[in-house]
């Protein structure tokens, strides 16, 4: 549980939904990693928002660049990316 991933996103200006998850998913994340595994439904239920609801936004969040899927299997991983350093987009 990461109390410092989810005052970051606090400041973050979001959709209500979109901020609802991000913030779902930056509560569940471990800090050193920014990782966490819950499932839709368990982000669901935390958000009180149906499950088709939850893909949605966790596909408009992986579009801003806020989170990143990463699957091993069959189980899904996602990477909280906020308050992580970013790449440079090819500026020198």
């Amino acid at each position: 549980m990461s109390f410092h991933l989810s005052n970051l996103t606090w400041d973050i200006e979001l959709r209500g939904p979109q901020k609802l998850v991000l913030l779902c998913l930056a509560h569940l994340s471990v800090q050193s990693t920014r990782e966490c595994s819950p499932t839709i439904a368990r982000i669901a239920v935390m958000c009180g928002i149906s499950d088709s609801s939850v893909r949605d936004q966790i596909r408009a969040l992986g579009a801003l660049g806020l989170i990143e899927e990463l699957r091993n299997g069959r189980i899904v991983h996602y990477r909280v990316n906020v308050g992580a350093p970013r790449e440079a987009d090819g500026e020198a």
